[in-house]
């Protein structure tokens, strides 16, 4: 067990102080960061009680709030690694940090208790308790029930705004590769097998003096989270990175938080029905004469500016009229691009995705199978 506590904390040691340096990049990840510290702290306890036995007493003042900023400190990490603008932590309401404020005064207050109350409160299977002992005793537990109904809301919360975010990303932008951030569903899922495991733990602890196999698979279980959050937190840059929108492209995004065919997602736009057509006219024209699907940096900001509309009218031009998203629309044209060079068998497949404004060969397969059906050998063999 020692192996894999110190093999964590030499982890976290290494990347922590690599995430703070890119601060000024995003303050996101000062968030992780503080994740990895208070994840570290709380699975790290048994080796520091080990070095210093008396810091057993203390151990509920330090689980308990480590615990509670967990996902608090995820939540912050996602929204502002999925931010379409700068982010600052300043942004956040001080709601979040109500329940943080709540278990620091539970902790003060175990830190300035008295020690035989500490004793008799961490002791297994105590018969009875004094009245402080007690009272602490129930505090704890409506902590870890606090907790979980905390945890339980900001996974909620996170896997919305992952969903939103790649919304956002195929109604703005023809390339995300390297932007969806698949890796953090995968991080959700495993938190929330832990955080049970870790729930679990603390319950059977209450009954049972031994419980070394759900220790083991817990800490093995944030051994491996933390490895995956280490490493692919450090390569992971914004999701709107060197393209941020302005104050004044944030109303395509406003549209796109309101329920999909609903009366009232582009009541206030302004846009009727005669005015739409036009604009998808322009846009079809466009597309085709200057073939503005080729330039992987394509945009929806680009192209609006290419036929002189506003980017919240052509978005909702291209969903109400052409019945497509911007990422859709634009790799239906580098597809069809596409199928023509396949053809013609003079390019490599790399060759060929590269040549249809595709960043990369992976998210050619995707939109190439997801377009025909067929990936582009198949789609070779039968042509």
């Amino acid at each position: 067990m020692n192996y894999i506590l110190a093999g964590t904390l030499g982890l976290v040691s290494i990347v922590i102080p690599m995430l703070i340096a890119r601060r000024e990049t995003s303050q996101a990840y000062i968030m992780l960061a503080l994740f990895l510290i208070v994840t570290s702290c709380a699975n790290a306890l048994p080796l520091f009680i080990h070095a210093v036995p008396t810091l057993e007493l203390y151990s509920l003042a330090i689980v308990v709030p480590c615990y509670i900023l967990q996902p608090i400190c995820l939540w912050f990490y996602v929204k502002g690694i999925c931010s379409p603008t700068i982010w600052h932590v300043k942004e956040n309401r001080n709601l979040h940090f109500v329940l943080p404020a709540f278990s620091l005064c539970y902790a003060l207050v175990l830190l300035f208790m008295p020690t035989h109350y500490l004793a008799e409160l961490m002791q297994e299977n105590a018969q009875t308790l004094s009245q402080p002992a007690e009272w602490m005793s129930m505090f704890t537990f409506a902590f870890m029930l606090a907790w979980v109904i905390q945890s339980s809301i900001y996974v909620y919360l996170i896997v919305r705004r992952l969903l939103a975010y790649r919304s956002e990303l195929k109604q703005l932008f023809a390339s995300n590769d390297k932007r969806e951030m698949g890796w953090l569903f995968i991080v959700i899922s495993g938190l929330v097998v832990v955080w049970v495991l870790a729930f679990c733990v603390f319950v059977t602890s209450l009954f049972v003096q031994s419980q070394s196999a759900l220790t083991y698979a817990l800490l093995i279980g944030y051994f491996a989270l933390l490895w995956l959050i280490s490493f692919w937190g450090l390569r992971q840059k914004p999701g709107f990175n060197e393209r941020y929108l302005q104050k004044e492209d944030l109303e395509t995004i406003t549209a796109l938080h309101t329920e999909e065919d609903t009366p009232q997602k582009y009541t206030r736009s302004g846009l009727d029905e005669a005015r739409s057509q036009k604009i998808a006219d322009k846009i079809e024209q466009v597309m085709k004469a200057k073939a503005l699907y080729l330039n992987p940096d394509l945009s929806l900001k680009l192209l609006a500016s290419e036929i002189s509309e506003k980017p919240n009218y052509v978005s909702q031009t291209l969903n109400q009229i052409l019945n497509s998203s911007f990422f859709d629309y634009v790799n239906s044209y580098r597809i069809e691009y596409s199928k023509q060079l396949i053809v013609q068998n003079q390019l490599s497949i790399l060759e060929v995705a590269l040549a249809s404004g595709f960043n990369a060969k992976s998210s050619f397969y995707k939109a190439f199978k997801t377009n025909t059906g067929q990936t582009p050998k198949q789609f070779a063999s039968t042509n």
